[in-house]
């Protein structure tokens, strides 16, 4: 144990809380004097000040000083301030309480916090260390000069500056001891590559290596001296060799502890002075617009050869590329503006994936396999900066500083006084700084600075300066945020440090970060396998698990931004998750000069990072909290007299007998609040009580030791004995045994061989099984053998099958499911998507869907040097090596076939109803249907009719008319005679027909028609299933439909075929009715003012024509003029009969369920409301009746399987009105339902104006939109912009969502 008063705590308080004034004054002169003495660490409670010194101070540091803090009991309360303190309490804090740590090292840039992490890495390293990790120890330490070397520059604030974020994470077992160690870095500064400010310098490691390489390796790689190299900025900076934190050959003997870094060394060294070519690379022309033309082509082939590719290749890339017009390629050459990016973003690319290869190599080496119990983490994040300019890169690291402390503010103060009120403290009111404002600011996901900008980047024409004016209109009223009226390019946040003025210009490139594809593949087939591996797509998950198909790249563009919040917010979720240490770096003066102490700057810095604001609300409040009972448990055997008592009394008496003044504590009602100090004593008392207490039980210990010691050597001497005793006899017994003639083993044998035998060995077929198998193999080749036979003998696949023709082709197999495009195709585009083409045959519409899908907006397609093809979208920056669609069929694919496989896992059908009662009867109830073998028939009204009302489905009802009509519904059997084409019809889940193929099966046979519902084929009935999951192809198929007729209509041959079915009592609404309509041209134009389908579907009405409010969009149209279409086309039947002013049309038309209570809907109904075969055909899932559409916008929610279909919009001009409204919130939208994640508004439609473009176009309410002109990932805000702003066509993919009654408006 350390005696305290041996150890100079300096002079004046080491513990700002014990100062008599916390004004700025006293906080001032006792931080100078401390820091003129050397003694640059301060304590404030549970923070740690410290000072930086611009000087060595080696004895601080000192291995002596080191093991002074690693064998105190007490280091807090018996040593002075120190990293090594705030070390020393988390490792125990972890050990004592089961709970992992974390130390937040914050502060502006130039204050020390990097060489503070070094220390507390030492601290942490060497307490835990051992003979068994003493290697960990060593490579953990050497991790600091690589990062240091391939991390760190020279600012114009900081000569050794961290340009990344860092979050070390040590892991350890629950004794304490390291067992690995990985670290997480963020927002790698990928600009300072290419550029520096006057007075900065690039990356450490570029001087490091350029100078350090030997003779013979700089005239081997071409090396011209570190002043001619442009990207080193020696110009304006000189290079003090001594201020750099290793020197070559200490980088490459750090580099050498590293396994994955021994072999690589030379590679990465070919890499960093292949980037120092490419910065050499200047153009002929000084015109931006000019083609760019490389001045000096040996430069790129210098660059060419260390990468690894051929120099031609490497200069085409960045002087030109590969577009696609018409059907032909051609090379267009780039502006020397663009060659210029080209060129820096392949440097930028360069460095930034060798320094990701770099910490993935450190963190391979040092990371724990296993699961650790406990880690300390230590945040070395960028501190807060404000320079001459201030972009990008300053106002993320700035945002990152404002998010740490957020949360100091919420540890140290919010949560304490929230406690207070809830124990019923009565305390001084505490005051505090609070960012909350600006943080909002900043990542408002609806008008923060960030997400505005990565909306910008998604439109065509988005510019920095169209952003800045979005980022005044919205923060105008705002007293964080102001405008630059001399600088047009600039705004200013006031920052808790201070105010920082940032240069908007490049704020959307610096986002997107584009990479030419070109370069990139480029790179890929480098003849350097390690540039190649840098380059390599990061392999995708596969679906399913091993051996699945992979999943496809987003087409969403995720900006620099994006993805810094993401791991920010993950970051702070960690903290949030572990026992917080803060340790706040100051800086004494802007110079970076020792014994300088400006007071102006360390006032702003004391209130800017809360310290001021912690000491006062210490000194005011009670730090520790404890509840009664852990105090109690903790200290009461080490308090002497201390009581037996509980509760309140307990914790009072403990703390009188400990000697506390009832001034430094307070009784809650659960917990006892312990002001500054008090908790440190009483754990003081409690390790010399224990350190006590070990020192008797030590000697017990020996002594137990030893006696069982000498007891163990007794007992090993007796056994040795024994077991000589024992090998003799058995030696004896073995020479004995040798004399025997060895029969008995010989008959073992025998019997154990004719047990095996008789056991499990597998019986050969027969020869008359053999024989029966080979005719019956006969007789199926010569096509003997009925479809009944063979399912009686075999057990065939839903794909396989014979016929009395023989095998079928692939087209009769597939044949339906009736494919838009080719089988081959579909089956081929399925597979690639990560389908089961068995387990997933209902599924593969979506692959016949996205085959027939338009090339999305917006993107090109290009070639790249080895002659593949690939997209690129030039608002973005994106490319893609895949369709841009691709992804979005997969997920879409993925969240259907989760739908189905989670309904039937809970054991349910398409169709089924949970409700179902137990059939008494034996009967098998079918839908509405009775089935006794192959017979249907109707289930008839009965006194058991009402009992049954509430769970009977059938897919027709019969309400009656005001005029004494009726609806009376059908069965008709039907034979239909398969084509090679199939059969030719679209059905719904329900298996109503919405769409006949002519000249098809069904067509051919004439007798089934729109509407009908298919019930039953080949004497099976479907029930909850669909057709094709229940249908076994064969040459004829007997087909059971019902549909149904109003009793006023005219009856029809084949009403007179069919039977009449009974009433069904509760049944649900029909879907189809036919009614006759006579619709007028337009006088003058002689128009009819409707667009309609191949198949005669009304697809668009003119909302001012001469038959808006007759026909709707989804109306079928069956006749004309007493003319039935039979297939043909509405169009040529019109134009073949005499002009006339008017027509008389019979339609079909998608009656709504007005009128029938919610509970007597199919479970198909709710669940499947739209699906693919819906959409093809569109009066199933197309816009109701116009009154119908709009009493559904104020309906009840509706549940559905999600229809994913195209919807176009046109504006003629940037005045025309869309007409529709979207949902500021997603109250509306169940995410869950289609595995969405994030915090980002989806776009969904709230309301759709009446006549307006968004209905004639097919939007409803509740439609999801997936993309716009083939960008995916889009907001609500995005969405409405650039409907909004945009102008021409627009191509929606929609997808109908899971809606719900919310409030909100949005902008039409």
């Amino acid at each position: 144990m350390v005696v305290a008063d041996a150890v100079d705590f300096g002079p004046g308080a080491s513990e700002l809380t014990s100062l008599e004034s916390v004004e700025d004054e006293a906080l001032l002169a006792n931080t100078r004097i401390r820091y003129e003495s050397g003694h640059i660490y301060t304590r404030s409670g549970r923070l740690l000040l410290a000072v930086n010194p611009y000087r060595a101070l080696n004895e601080l540091y000192s291995p002596a000083r080191l093991q002074q803090y690693k064998d105190s009991l007490q280091p807090q309360a018996e040593l002075p301030p120190h990293v090594y303190a705030v070390a020393a309490s988390a490792y125990t804090g972890m050990l004592q309480n089961s709970h992992s740590q974390s130390v937040i090292i914050s502060g502006e840039s130039g204050a020390g916090k990097t060489e503070t992490a070094k220390i507390l890495l030492q601290y942490l390293a060497e307490v835990s260390s051992g003979s068994s990790n003493s290697d960990l120890h060593h490579r953990v330490i050497q991790t600091n000069p690589i990062m240091e070397s391939f991390g760190c520059a020279k600012t114009v604030w900081n000569n050794n500056s961290s340009r990344f974020g860092k979050f070390l994470t040590l892991q350890f077992n629950s004794t304490g001891r390291m067992q690995g160690a990985y670290m997480k870095t963020y927002l790698l500064e990928k600009s300072r590559i290419t550029s520096q400010l006057p007075g900065e310098q690039n990356y450490h490691v570029f001087y490091t290596v350029a100078a350090g390489l030997s003779a013979e390796k700089r005239a081997e790689w071409n090396i011209p001296p570190v002043e001619k190299l442009h990207y080193l900025n020696c110009t304006s900076s000189s290079v003090v060799w001594e201020q750099f934190p290793c020197d070559f050959k200490e980088l490459s003997a750090a580099m050498s502890g590293i396994p994955p870094l021994l072999e690589t060394q030379e590679t990465c060294w070919r890499v960093l002075m292949a980037i120092l070519h490419l910065g050499n690379a200047t153009f002929k022309s000084a015109s931006e617009e000019a083609d760019a033309e490389l001045a000096d082509s040996s430069v790129v082939a210098s660059a060419a050869k260390l990468l690894g590719c051929q120099p031609e290749q490497l200069e085409k890339a960045i002087c030109s590329q590969n577009i696609k017009a018409g059907l032909d390629w051609i090379a267009k050459p780039n502006t020397t503006a663009y060659a210029l990016n080209v060129r820096n973003a392949l440097s930028k690319a360069l460095y930034s994936r060798l320094f990701l290869f770099i910490v993935e190599a450190i963190n391979s080496s040092l990371i724990f396999g296993g699961e650790s119990r406990y880690f300390i983490g230590a945040v070395d994040i960028f501190g807060f900066e404000c320079f001459p300019k201030n972009s990008l890169e300053q106002l993320c690291i700035n945002f990152a500083n404002e998010k740490l402390q957020r949360m100091f503010t919420e540890a140290v103060f919010e949560s304490v006084i929230a406690e207070y009120k809830k124990e019923g403290i009565d305390v001084t009111d505490i005051k505090y700084e609070d960012n909350t404002q600006v943080v909002d600011l900043i990542e408002n996901k609806e008008s923060g600075v960030l997400p505005l900008l990565s909306e910008e980047c998604f439109f065509p024409n988005g510019s920095d300066a169209s952003y800045l004016s979005k980022l005044k209109q919205a923060h105008r009223k705002s007293d964080k945020f102001s405008e630059e009226r001399m600088e047009p390019h600039a705004f200013t946040i006031e920052h808790y440090p201070g105010k920082v003025t940032y240069d908007s210009r490049g704020f959307l490139e610096k986002n997107k970060d584009p990479l030419s594809q070109d370069l990139t593949v480029l790179m890929q087939f480098s003849d350097d396998p390690f540039v190649a591996d840098l380059f390599k797509e990061k392999a995708q998950p596969q679906i399913g698990g091993h051996g699945g198909a992979r999943r496809f790249k987003s087409a969403k563009f995720v900006g620099v931004i994006d993805s810094f919040r993401t791991s920010l917010n993950e970051l702070v979720k960690t903290l949030k998750e572990t026992k917080t240490h803060f340790i706040r770096c100051v800086k004494p003066n802007m110079v970076k000069k020792p014994y300088t102490f400006i007071d102006d700057v360390m006032t702003r810095q004391l209130h800017s990072s809360g310290v001021v604001g912690a000491i006062k609300a210490t000194r005011q409040g009670f730090p520790d909290h404890l509840k009664f009972e852990e105090l109690l448990n903790r200290f009461r055997l080490v308090v002497p007299k201390g009581g037996n008592k509980s509760g309140v009394s307990g914790v009072k008496d403990l703390l009188l007998a400990a000697n506390v003044d009832t001034s430094r504590y307070r009784c809650g009602k659960t917990k006892v609040f312990l002001g500054v100090g008090v908790l440190d004593a009483l754990e003081k008392l409690r390790m010399d009580f224990i350190a006590s207490k070990a020192v008797a039980m030590q000697v017990l210990a020996r002594g137990y030791l030893s006696r069982k010691r000498v007891k163990q050597m007794l007992d090993e001497r007796r056994r040795a004995e024994e077991l000589k005793r024992l090998a003799e006899a058995k030696k004896r017994e073995e020479e004995e045994a040798k004399k025997g003639d060895g029969s008995a083993a010989a008959a073992a044998v025998a019997t154990t061989a004719a047990a095996v035998a008789a056991d499990g060995s597998e019986v050969a077929p027969s020869e008359t099984y053999n024989k029966k198998l080979e005719e019956y193999q006969q007789q199926v080749a010569e096509g003997n053998v009925t479809d009944q036979d063979m399912l009686n003998v075999a057990v065939v696949s839903d794909i396989g099958w014979k016929t009395a023709t023989g095998e079928p082709t692939q087209e009769d197999v597939w044949a339906q499911y009736d494919f838009k495009c080719a089988v081959s195709d579909v089956l081929e585009y399925a597979e690639y998507l990560g389908m089961d083409i068995k387990e997933d045959a209902h599924l593969l519409w979506i692959a016949d869907e996205a085959l027939q899908a338009p090339e999305p907006q917006g993107w090109e397609q290009r070639l790249d040097p080895k002659g593949g093809v690939y997209y690129y979208h030039p608002t973005t920056g994106m490319s893609l090596n895949q369709h841009p669609l691709d992804h979005h069929y997969q997920q879409f694919y993925l969240q259907m076939k989760a739908q189905y496989d989670a309904m039937y896992a809970k054991g349910e059908t398409p169709g089924q109803n949970k409700s179902l009662p137990d059939n008494d009867e034996g009967e098998e109830r079918v839908g509405g249907l009775v089935s006794t073998g192959s017979t249907f028939s109707a289930t008839e009204d009965d006194a058991g009719a009402k009992k049954r009302s509430s769970w009977i489905k059938n897919p027709f009802s019969r309400p009656t008319s005001a005029k004494g009509s009726v609806e009376e519904s059908f069965e008709l059997a039907v034979m239909l005679e398969r084509q090679q084409d199939g059969l030719g019809i679209g059905l719904t889940l329900d298996n109503i027909i919405v769409e006949v193929e002519p000249g098809g099966s069904v067509h051919a046979q004439g007798e089934l028609q729109y509407g009908d519902q298919i019930v039953a084929v080949d004497g099976k009935p479907l029930g909850g299933k669909m057709l094709k999951d229940v249908i076994i192809p064969k040459k004829k198929h007997e087909l059971i439909v019902r549909y149904s007729r109003m009793s006023s209509q005219v009856k029809s041959p084949r009403r007179d075929r069919a039977k009449k079915l009974g009433a069904q009592v509760g049944a649900a609404p029909r879907r189809i009715e036919e009614i006759d309509v006579v619709i007028s041209r337009e006088p003058g134009t002689g128009r009819l003012g409707f667009g309609i389908d191949p198949m005669n579907t009304v697809v668009e009405v003119d909302p001012q024509g001469p038959v808006a409010g007759q026909l709707k969009v989804g109306d079928k149209i069956v006749a004309v003029d007493d003319v039935l279409l039979n297939f043909k086309r509405f169009i040529d039947v019109v134009n073949s009969v005499d002009w006339t002013a008017s027509h008389k049309l019979r339609i079909a038309r998608l009656r709504g369920a007005s009128g029938v209570p919610a509970n007597n809907k199919g479970k198909r109904e709710k669940e499947f409301a739209k699906t693919k075969k819906g959409a093809r055909g569109a009066a199933p899932t197309g816009a109701p009746a116009k009154q119908q559409v709009r009493a559904g916008r104020e309906a009840a929610p509706r549940t559905g399987m999600p229809a994913l279909r195209e919807v176009r919009l046109i504006k003629e001009t940037d005045d025309t009105k869309i007409g529709a409204v979207f949902h500021r919130s997603d109250d509306a939208f169940d995410k869950s339902f289609f595995n969405v994640e994030g915090t980002s508004v989806q776009p969904i439609i709230k309301k759709v104006d009446v006549g307006s473009k968004a209905e004639t176009a097919g939007l409803v309410p509740g439609d999801v939109v997936l993309s716009v002109n083939g960008i995916s990932g889009l907001s609500n805000f995005q969405v409405v912009e650039m409907l909004r702003k945009g102008m021409g066509i627009f191509n929606l993919v929609v997808i109908s969502g899971v809606y719900k009654d919310a409030t909100g408006s949005g902008p039409r």
